[in-house]
């Protein structure tokens, strides 16, 4: 179908796992973006602060961690290379997940690091994410996005022989 996209859906259906497909028209994806892009900026507010829950699971585990960074990642090569989305911008709500779920799960305590701030959390996630982008999609982004990832890299290499420096 010209102009539409394939969606994948999963789904839980009968005890396992089914795969649906759909297509969409485009301009159908372009208005539900608008939609909820302007859904979103009327509850994110409400979405800052995690909801009032069970008491946190412990720490992360630096696999949990590396798990929600590779998933990140994937989502950001997808968006970038896909949708063009600008790999800062989709790093920087993946990072800001990542904090949400480690906040509100986990408390905002990561194995071996103890507990962090928010602020902590999405920039070790930027970090993550963007070494992982630099292994996976980085021949395949823009030549602005390919300059994000090696000036992140770049900074957190300088501010690592820093902190050896001063030991």
């Amino acid at each position: 179908m010209p102009g539409s996209l394939l969606l994948l859906l999963f789904g839980w259906h009968s005890g396992d796992y089914r795969v649906c497909t759909h297509f969409v028209s485009r301009s159908f994806l372009a208005l539900s973006a608008a939609v909820l892009s302007a859904l979103t900026l009327q509850v994110a507010p409400a979405l800052a602060q995690p909801a009032p829950s069970a008491p946190p699971a412990g720490p992360a585990s630096v696999d949990t961690m590396n798990d929600l960074t590779l998933a990140a990642a994937v989502n950001v090569c997808n968006l970038a290379v896909e949708q063009k989305v600008p790999v800062q911008a989709a790093t920087i709500a993946g990072a800001q997940s990542i904090a949400y779920v480690v906040t509100a799960k986990y408390g905002s305590q990561i194995a071996g690091s103890g507990k962090l701030e928010v602020g902590q959390i999405v920039n070790g996630s930027i970090v993550q994410i963007v070494a992982r982008v630099k292994e996976g999609c980085y021949p395949k982004i823009t030549a602005a996005d390919q300059k994000f990832v090696d000036s992140v890299i770049a900074d957190f290499t300088k501010q690592l022989k820093a902190q050896e420096g001063k030991k």
